[in-house]
């Protein structure tokens, strides 16, 4: 990359890696060896997020020109560009069964996408921004993050299940546990660790903070569920 790097992800299987760049491209390397394997090449200004599909066929990626775009993951093929967000597009996961893609923009909307039409299926509004998104591992829920709060939704029908108060400012990340029991979200120097289940949004079971001295931009559960980093 000739720019910032914003985001990186493994594939499911592990032997790939994506990054999202400012230089308006998303790289594909081998994990173990670190040779460069594609470039993605088709966004008009800086790409700000990526996600593999489950089965690892299949990329999307987010950017501020104001779209998603799924790619054939082996050869780097332009197969559909997702349009619809009026505002810089920051966040994009496929569901578990690589059907959906969920894209998070700075339009005040999350919206839902099908993986294979590129029909928007459902849209899910904040007050402000949205910053973060992903689908529980079981693809019955949505999770958003946004200005103060995180929000759940029904990956169904999108209906709004609830939002999990922040102590501060924007929340730029969100996530789910493996086992969806737990959510995380980040913002600031805290990273708030809440039950999927709890009937306050003001509840939560802990708030890790104290370890960073500036700004956390991202955090993940471990694939147990007992560690966060």
């Amino acid at each position: 990359h000739t720019d910032i790097v914003w985001c990186c992800k493994f594939s499911k299987d592990g032997g790939r890696v994506v990054t999202a760049s400012d230089d308006n491209t998303a790289k594909i390397w081998d994990a173990v060896t670190g040779a460069l394997q594609l470039t993605l090449r088709g966004h008009t200004h800086w790409v700000r997020a990526c996600d593999f599909s489950s089965g690892g066929t299949l990329l999307v990626t987010a950017s501020n020109d104001r779209t998603a775009r799924v790619w054939n993951a082996e050869n780097g093929t332009l197969l559909l560009v997702l349009r619809g967000h009026t505002s810089i597009v920051i966040g994009c996961a496929f569901s578990p069964d690589c059907k959906r893609i969920v894209t998070a923009c700075c339009d005040e909307k999350a919206c839902v996408w099908c993986a294979e039409t590129g029909e928007c299926q459902l849209t899910l509004g904040h007050t402000l921004e949205v910053t973060s998104c992903c689908f529980s591992h079981d693809g019955k829920y949505i999770l958003t993050s946004g200005y103060l709060f995180a929000r759940i939704w029904n990956a169904a029908d999108g209906t709004f299940i609830k939002k999990l108060m922040h102590t501060d400012s924007l929340v730029a990340k969100c996530a789910f546990s493996f086992d969806d029991k737990l959510v995380l979200s980040v913002s600031n120097i805290f990273v708030i660790i809440s039950d999927i289940d709890c009937d306050d949004c003001h509840d939560f079971i802990c708030a890790l903070q104290g370890g960073h001295r500036s700004i956390v931009r991202d955090a993940c559960f471990s694939a147990d569920g007992n560690r966060v980093v």
